[in-house]
């Protein structure tokens, strides 16, 4: 008798229901019933269907051992016999045809050669490029700050702090500014006369500057920016704005 039959046989002369044997083995009610009825293409692999008749026939105090070699055999009648396809004669290429260049062959080398060409022709551009800085635009300093337009100023804090350092030294100098890893500041720098940087600098990146005459240095967090001048650390005025800092090479 077929698996499924047996089983379904089984369950009734013990008067269970599909009900029952699902919450005993924990196997869907439509798959149980799939699996009586031997609807195999409703199930899963045949590894789990093998899981299932051998929880099916624990539960009902069955030997799976027969019931898993019967499902063998009704599997393997049912799995079609593969079919090879013999060609009715066998086909011999003319001999022109042998040495010809295949089609896609063509196709291929239409496609690829433009592009091997475009590949040079960029190389050739980017060894020949010109990569110096282009001039930094003159601006029109403005009169005030409004920190509530700047990136990273909270809106409440509306005032600029400014600070003053004049060293004397009457030559340029170098000057690093740098945001303390894991914040960011909003930064304006102008290096005499023109404006050099304007924008939020990410933590843990730095900006360096040359300056000839004055520099001016605009920090929306001043408390997460270090300023140096040739090395030297500068102070940074920390209020609750915008902080601003002028260094000038002025002679003594």
């Amino acid at each position: 008798m077929p698996v499924g039959k047996t089983l379904a046989a089984e369950r009734r002369s013990q008067n269970k229901t599909l009900t029952e044997i699902q919450a005993q083995t924990r196997i869907m009610g439509r798959l149980l019933d799939a699996l009586e009825h031997e609807r195999w293409d409703e199930l899963p692999a045949p590894v789990y269907v093998k899981g299932y008749i051998q929880n099916y026939a624990e539960v009902l105090g069955l030997d799976p051992a027969p019931l898993l070699d019967e499902y063998r055999r009704d599997r393997d009648a049912h799995t079609p016999a593969p079919v090879m396809h013999i060609p009715d004669r066998a086909i011999v290429p003319h001999r022109r045809e042998v040495h010809a260049v295949p089609r896609t062959v063509w196709i291929a080398l239409a496609v690829i050669v433009p592009l091997i060409a475009l590949v040079i022709w960029g190389i050739a551009a980017l060894v020949g490029r010109d990569d110096s800085p282009p001039p930094i635009p003159p601006v029109t300093p403005s009169p005030s700050v409004d920190a509530t337009t700047l990136p990273g100023v909270p809106a409440d804090e509306a005032t600029v702090t400014t600070g003053t350092v004049s060293e004397g030294l009457g030559d340029a100098f170098e000057l690093v500014i740098s945001v303390r890893a894991g914040e960011s500041s909003w930064l304006s720098v102008t290096v005499d006369g023109l404006t050099a940087y304007e924008g939020t600098l990410p933590g843990g990146q730095e900006k360096t500057f040359s300056v000839s005459e004055e520099a001016i240095v605009r920090v929306g967090r001043p408390q997460s920016v270090s300023i140096t001048r040739d090395g030297d650390p500068v102070d940074v005025p920390v209020g609750t704005g915008v902080a601003e800092v002028r260094l000038t090479a002025a002679d003594e």
